[in-house]
């Protein structure tokens, strides 16, 4: 399957919106998403990664993000965040293209790591990132702030 990674633009927002729909069941805000693109487009310490397929469509996506540290070497780390391959095209090299390229991100920016949050429901992906050398030998938590 052939299909190119680059980084997110505004005329992507459609596509990026009906994969978040398979991601939280939910539609997203296309005003919203048009705003926050602007403003993550701006900032060096973010990076929106979409695959696409021949036809331009989007079929998958990643979001990193370098947080500063205090601790050992104060180097960064990343958080990598909505990692999403439509169902149609799961299995093609697709995810693992999106995340060689917060992959890549990281390195360029000197990060010492990478950090992401699965849910527990989501064995197939959990599969996916150990198999790209991900470990889940550290607990991972997350708690809600806002409820919508």
């Amino acid at each position: 399957m052939l299909h190119s990674i680059r980084k997110a633009e505004e005329h992507h927002l459609a596509g990026l919106s009906d994969l978040f729909v398979e991601f939280i069941d939910a539609e997203s805000n296309l005003t919203a998403m048009k705003k926050q693109l602007d403003l993550i487009s701006t900032n060096s310490d973010y990076y929106i990664a979409v695959a696409c397929d021949d036809k331009e469509k989007v079929i998958g996506t990643s979001m990193a993000i370098k947080c500063m540290d205090l601790v050992g070497n104060c180097k960064p780390f990343l958080v990598v965040e909505n990692v999403v391959v439509a169902p149609g095209y799961r299995g093609m090299g697709i995810g693992k293209s999106l995340m060689e390229a917060v992959e890549e991100f990281g390195l360029q920016n000197d990060c010492n790591y990478i950090m992401l949050v699965s849910g527990n429901s989501w064995s197939q992906a959990h599969d996916f990132y150990r198999s790209i050398g991900y470990s889940d030998e550290h607990a991972g938590f997350k708690k809600r702030l806002i409820y919508s």
